[in-house]
């Protein structure tokens, strides 16, 4: 019989809030700063890790709160995205990061927008470093990840993101 390795993979929630031609997103510090191939910071939607216990719709409900202030209602599942860092093929494939991320169309419905605090971290290491309706019009002119999030964003608006099926992205995305 072969000895197996026990698989590691976070599960995280996002939501993606949209009103008045604007997205909330949180600018984050980047998860990889020794990585010179990425941004110092990126804006990301609020999200994070499901809690053990935890419903999906409770995470997210937590997640916003926690980053921005904001309370919120959550909607369907809009997409799936893996993470796999380093990607794979490079040396050390998975051996830092390896996520599945279930993003959530939501709206607000109350609370006051504040730059949140990460739980897991002191506050001398903190990775958000604020919270933000950006204009969906403008998001070429910020780093946002994952890449695919911009023309998602965009397409959403302007189809509907309750009328679309989740799609799935990849690591490589």
């Amino acid at each position: 019989m072969s000895h197996l390795s026990r698989v590691s993979v976070d599960l995280r929630v996002s939501a993606l809030c949209v009103r008045n031609g604007e997205v909330l997103l949180v600018e984050h510090r980047s998860f990889a700063p020794e990585d010179p191939l990425l941004p110092e910071s990126y804006w990301i939607l609020p999200g994070g890790v499901v809690e053990r216990g935890e419903t999906l719709e409770e995470a997210v409900r937590r997640e916003v709160q926690e980053e921005t202030g904001l309370e919120c209602t959550v909607g369907g599942m809009i997409f799936v995205k893996e993470l796999l860092y380093p990607h794979p093929g490079n040396d050390g494939q998975g051996s830092r990061h390896h996520s599945v991320s279930l993003g959530f169309h939501c709206e607000v419905t109350g609370g006051t927008l504040v730059t949140g605090r990460d739980p897991e971290f002191p506050d001398d290491r903190q990775v958000i470093l604020k919270s933000s309706w950006l204009p969906i019009n403008g998001l070429s002119g910020y780093d946002l990840y994952p890449p695919f999030l911009p023309e998602f964003i965009i397409n959403g608006t302007r189809q509907g993101f309750d009328t679309l099926p989740p799609l799935f992205y990849d690591s490589c995305l």
